[in-house]
């Protein structure tokens, strides 16, 4: 099987460079310039700067601080992990029973409980057919899915979405709580009346999403690409949006607010929204 695994965010892994940097060469790094040099090198994982990640691991490699080769070893998985975006996942689905226990969701309905061992068992043998469905999963990091499953009616508390192709896939009325969503590929996904709270997408590439007539409360997406993603009929509430490459992103009906704010808060916000999408209309 291809070699699957998790791995740190972009943003982490230019966190701890940056600390290599800074030790090796502190008059160059600056500690207040340490937000825009983070940036600059997430750029450069990311696949958005000018400057290569090769580039990037050379200059790692005259460092030589003790916790160095830890720092190039996550690098260069990220990058292993990145490069399988574009292969879908093959392997068969198991024939080996699974034995799950069982708990009640936040609305009384039954779901089978997968923690992280029995999704990396699940990831080793193949995804029994209907592993995703109508189950709760608890700080669960997903790091290869089968393209088309279906999470209808799942509810995620906590779990991480790290560098992860996520191809035809349904989360329809699923509940996503406190949820990341990094340096993924989400195509073609169907979040139809789906609820999602506290949850962040970032470093992630957004084509053909349907999130209509979904909630979505404070949520924040920044430095994704964004293209035919549509929202008609949700509600957006302190949702935030920042540094998007923006295509075709439908609001219509789409009730964005901000509560706990005063009218012309809300009203502000809308219009960052409508900016930071690039959507013209009347956002008043």
């Amino acid at each position: 099987m291809i070699d699957y695994k998790a791995v740190p965010s972009g943003l982490e892994l230019s966190r701890r460079i940056a600390d290599c940097l800074e030790a090796s060469a502190p008059r160059g790094y600056d500690p207040g310039e340490r937000p825009r040099a983070i940036q600059e090198l997430n750029d450069i994982l990311q696949g958005r700067s000018a400057r290569s990640a090769d580039e990037l691991l050379a200059e790692l490699d005259k460092c030589g601080d003790t916790w160095l080769p830890a720092v190039l070893g996550d690098v260069r998985a990220f990058l292993r992990q990145k490069a399988l975006l574009t292969k879908p996942y093959h392997k068969r689905p198991s024939r080996k029973a699974f034995a799950f226990q069982w708990a009640k969701g936040s609305d009384g309905r039954k779901l089978k409980v997968i923690d992280q061992r029995l999704y990396d068992r699940a990831a080793r043998e193949g995804f029994p057919a209907n592993f995703f469905r109508e189950a709760s999963f608890d700080h669960v990091t997903f790091f290869c899915l089968p393209d088309k499953v279906d999470f209808c009616g799942s509810e995620l508390h906590g779990c991480k979405f790290a560098v992860c192709r996520i191809g035809g896939i349904s989360f329809g009325y699923s509940r996503i709580y406190v949820t990341e969503f990094y340096s993924s590929v989400l195509s073609h996904v169907d979040m139809y009346e789906a609820t999602l709270a506290h949850t962040r997408f970032h470093d992630c590439e957004l084509s053909h999403l349907m999130v209509q007539n979904a909630t979505l409360k404070s949520c924040h997406t920044a430095d994704c690409t964004m293209d035919e993603v549509d929202y008609a009929g949700s509600t957006l509430d302190g949702c935030t949006f920042s540094r998007i490459t923006a295509g075709t992103v439908c609001l219509d009906w789409t009730t964005i607010t901000q509560g706990g704010a005063t009218e012309e808060e809300c009203r502000q916000n809308r219009k960052d929204v409508y900016r930071a999408l690039g959507v013209k209309g009347d956002a008043a």
